[in-house]
């Protein structure tokens, strides 16, 4: 088994020393193919596989089953290439390949449209690992990485992945090999024929079967629609065309060329001295300090301080405060990897300053994001929560994660295992929101504020705002509906009819059949939900009122019912 590899790594290096124009490969005048450009051939084989497999499986969207299956055809046919083409598959690489599906997956799992654009962010974000670690470009793995070895893999396999598939099918494969079947060219002459007569015949056949009836009754042309098959052609192209510069960045890339593993990385033209991280840093610190102060001044200060200061109310101000610090946090991680990744190795003065500053900077930044949490705490009790507010949350938590490893790793001299930190840290946040259930969690949330709001002036359940969450949040809202629940009850009438007014037109009728049209948009979600909203489809209809009302205008008074609960009945606003 260790002959073929070494046959393809001598192989890749000749080609990689030979880019010239006038290169050739070794074999090419007998019209064997080298070692390189069987795996280049399979490489594209499978590639125009995968794309049209892609074509049925992800045409439709929303996407969910067929995506998970068409990973798991990816993963069967990457595996299978890795080993026919003498690449190792550690079991790193077997891990980012599970992750990779695991994360596919949640597409036909959870319901909600920010979950699935972080599940497809996480999928992407696995392959480009797993193609980092079978080529072992920047370096070998996830160990020894650092976040700009992270960089330029991510930044290496998306190149590869928009253009490689020209280099793989111009040069890579030598398919100039594969049209030479014989010494006195019989096979390219036919072929050459066949390609001049086929659009001539076709021309011809076309008038002369409109010329006469009798004669075009022996003739029957499909009837294609031009837009359809394009489409078609446009998908399973777009897919076989990524697929294939993806496994070219993985089975083919050229070892010394972009970095060999071990190799030391090229220097950055710009580097940092001493003053340049004094002055920049130490600024950052007494800015930082000042607004910590001001915290501690509204924290303890009360509503008072607040309204006197800033004429706003509490909730006011605690709603205008923690995206901005969300941004702050997230954009000091990149300041300080950026000022560590340009002092250079050697100067040690330079590095003991920067780990002296940047101490301070994350204690201070914990400090405001304690502010954070206080401001979002308020921002819930008033407003309740959201998917917006509950993800911000989630990356300000990983934020804070990932700024305590910051400290352990970087700022104690070892560099190389923040990068690792980073990753996993990322990952495991995103799997316990897909166990998390978002949607569901921000709809209990919802509508387990009832009563309470009224003596706190807060708003109220926003049954609407649930409706139109995913399916993970369609039981609640519809068991809320259906059964006697004070928290609902406690709502304005127009509010309930509204919630089913969306549940009905969401998950019933032709809208409903146009999602599952297919298998492949198949998703556990989506299924529950449907279920739930036929299961009781009479008693929502029951609340449903005029569509004026689910578009948020005043209904009319009539249609106004009354609460479930025994009581008064309730004003129409």
């Amino acid at each position: 088994m260790r002959q073929p590899h070494s046959e393809l790594a001598t192989s890749t290096s000749d080609a990689a020393a030979s880019i010239g124009p006038s290169a050739e490969p070794p074999e090419a005048d007998s019209g064997t193919p080298s070692p390189r450009a069987v795996v280049a051939r399979r490489v594209l084989r499978g590639a125009v596989l995968l794309g049209i497999l892609a074509d049925p499986l992800l045409r439709n969207e929303p996407w969910g089953l067929g995506l998970l299956v068409w990973m798991a055809a990816f993963a069967a046919l990457a595996v299978g290439l890795a080993r026919q083409g003498g690449r190792p598959f550690s079991r790193e690489s077997g891990v980012w390949l599970g992750v990779a599906v695991l994360f596919a997956a949640g597409l036909s799992w959870r319901d909600a449209g920010m979950l699935h654009a972080f599940d497809v962010l996480a999928m992407l974000a696995a392959l480009v690992l797993l193609a980092m670690s079978i080529a072992a470009r920047p370096v070998p793995g996830l160990a020894p990485a650092r976040v700009r070895d992270l960089i330029r893999a991510a930044f290496g396999t998306g190149l590869d992945v928009a253009t490689g598939v020209v280099p793989l099918a111009i040069r890579d494969a030598e398919l100039h090999t594969a049209l030479r079947p014989s010494s006195d060219g019989r096979v390219r002459r036919v072929g050459r024929a066949l390609l001049i007569t086929a659009p001539i015949l076709l021309v011809f056949t076309l008038l002369l079967t409109r010329a006469d009836p009798v004669f075009g009754s022996f003739f029957t042309f499909p009837d294609v629609e031009v837009d359809v098959l394009l489409s078609h052609v446009v998908i399973a192209g777009f897919f076989a065309w990524v697929t294939a510069g993806w496994l070219r960045r993985s089975l083919l890339a050229h070892s010394g060329v972009g970095g060999e593993a071990g190799t030391p990385a090229a220097p950055f033209p710009l580097t940092l001295g001493a003053t340049d991280v004094a002055i920049a840093l130490g600024a950052l610190n007494l800015l930082f300090s000042a607004f910590v102060i001001v915290q501690i001044g509204w924290l303890f200060g009360g509503e008072a301080l607040v309204l006197r200061t800033t004429g706003l109310s509490y909730a006011e101000y605690a709603r205008r405060g923690f995206f901005e610090l969300t941004v702050v946090a997230g954009l000091l991680l990149p300041v300080l990897l950026a000022a560590q990744a340009l002092i250079p190795d050697s100067d040690f003065r330079t590095l003991r300053i920067f780990r002296r500053l940047a101490a301070p900077l994350v204690l201070l930044l914990g400090a405001m994001m304690l502010s954070a949490g206080a401001r979002m705490r308020l921002y819930v009790e008033y407003y309740g929560i959201s998917v917006d507010r509950l993800y911000a949350t989630a990356f300000m938590l990983w934020l804070a994660t990932v700024f305590v490893w910051l400290a352990v790793t970087v700022l104690r001299s070892r560099p190389r295992a923040f990068a690792t930190g980073l990753v996993v840290s990322g990952f495991a946040v995103l799997f316990t929101l897909n166990v998390l259930n978002p949607d569901a969690l921000v709809a209990r949330a919802n509508l387990a504020r009832g009563e309470s709001v009224v003596r706190t002036g807060a708003a109220g359940a926003d049954l609407r705002y649930v409706a139109r969450l995913g399916g993970d949040a369609v039981p609640v809202l519809v068991s809320a509906l259906t059964a006697p629940n004070v928290d609902v009850d406690a709502a304005p009438a127009a509010e309930r009819c509204a919630a089913a007014n969306i549940l009905l037109e969401r998950w019933t009728g032709e809208r409903r059949a146009r999602m599952a049209r297919s298998w492949t948009q198949w998703n556990l979600a989506r299924f529950r939900a449907a279920r739930a909203v036929r299961a009781h489809e009479a008693e929502l209809r029951q609340l449903a009122c005029p569509a004026s009302t689910s578009t948020g205008r005043a209904p009319d008074p009539a249609p106004a019912l009354p609460p479930r609960s025994a009581g008064p009945p309730e004003a129409t606003p």
